[in-house]
């Protein structure tokens, strides 16, 4: 799903405005971003108020919701099956007016995600770091 990659990258780093605001996307990146969302909800089985609640900083030590985060990244093509998460494109997709916060979000949370850990519950760390980093940033869909 390559041309999902640059909205649901939007989405999963929270380049938002101010404050809580979450980015207005166009009706075909909602669309996109809404299926992902929908096969990883049905992938992992997790619950909508589990995804919710992070953005208020409620991360649940849940399997559902560890995986539902990693199948984010795997859906959009911003991670591979066994785990590797492409950081130089994560990177390279950030908008110059939001580089420098997501980027400082990013690789401030880098090492959360160690070689030999668990996919999934590396990419609840880094999430649960990013929240950490800057909680007016971080949302998730």
């Amino acid at each position: 799903m390559t041309t999902a990659t640059v909205p649901v990258f939007l989405a999963l780093i929270a380049v938002a405005y101010c404050g809580k605001d979450k980015p207005v996307f166009t009706d075909e990146m909602n669309e996109i971003i809404q299926t992902i969302h929908d096969a990883c909800v049905g992938n992992t089985g997790v619950s909508e108020e589990d995804i919710t609640n992070c953005e208020n900083g409620i991360f649940k030590e849940d399997p559902k919701l560890k995986c539902y985060m990693f199948c984010l990244l795997e859906e959009s093509s911003l991670a591979d099956e066994d785990g590797v998460v492409d950081y130089d494109m994560l990177l390279s997709l950030i908008p110059e007016e939001y580089y420098d916060r997501t980027s400082k979000m990013i690789l401030g949370c880098k090492h959360e995600d160690a070689p030999g850990k668990d996919k999934c519950q590396s990419a609840f760390d880094v999430h649960k770091c990013s929240y950490q980093k800057d909680p007016d940033l971080y949302f998730l869909f």
